[in-house]
């Protein structure tokens, strides 16, 4: 039986940084979020193209090299960690700073089939769980660009605002810079 799942050709990272290079993918969360205070990436020890995109964009943004201690943040823009498990516990630490009114909203990059999986099913049962933003287009995870990217990816967002807590929005971005608007 052949494994149904596409596997990648590149070696694993190890930790599984992935930088989020594609300026596209943080331009379409500011497609539909506009975030009035200081944004954090929790998951860039080494730095994040998240906040590079965000800071370019005018936003005051910083990473932190760790999502479970304290700072202070409006928002939480992040492409976390894949291993298994771990970017579970990530999101819901991620969340309920949001239930405790520390955060006004989060947003996770990832890939568009996560939330299929039953044991992430509480994350999307969460009262907070605003919706998604599918990218109209499939991010580059590399300056690489000998191969077309091939998983599609959205943003998960969790926030205090939500006004009807039984229909999740659904949003499409299209990743256009918001300084040539």
């Amino acid at each position: 039986m052949t494994n149904p799942f596409v596997q990648s050709n590149f070696p694993r990272v190890p930790g599984d940084y992935y930088p989020t290079i594609d300026p596209r993918c943080v331009w379409g969360f500011l497609e539909h979020f506009k975030p009035r205070g200081m944004v954090v990436d929790p998951c860039a020890p080494q730095g994040s193209g998240i906040v590079d995109t965000l800071t370019e964009c005018g936003y005051a943004a910083m990473g932190y090299p760790d999502a479970w201690s304290k700072f202070a943040a409006e928002w939480v823009v992040c492409n976390p960690p894949y291993l298994r498990g771990l970017v579970d516990k990530i999101i819901q630490r991620q969340i309920e700073r949001v239930q405790h009114g520390v955060l006004s909203g989060v947003a996770m990059l990832l890939r568009s089939g996560f939330a299929f999986a039953p044991i992430h099913k509480p994350l999307f049962e969460s009262p907070y769980y605003y919706g998604e933003i599918k990218l109209r287009f499939r991010p580059w995870w590399s300056d690489d660009h000998s191969k077309q990217p091939i998983h599609n990816f959205v943003w998960h967002i969790w926030t205090r605002t939500r006004k009807d807590y039984s229909k999740p929005h659904l949003m499409f971005a299209d990743g256009i810079d918001p300084r040539q608007k």
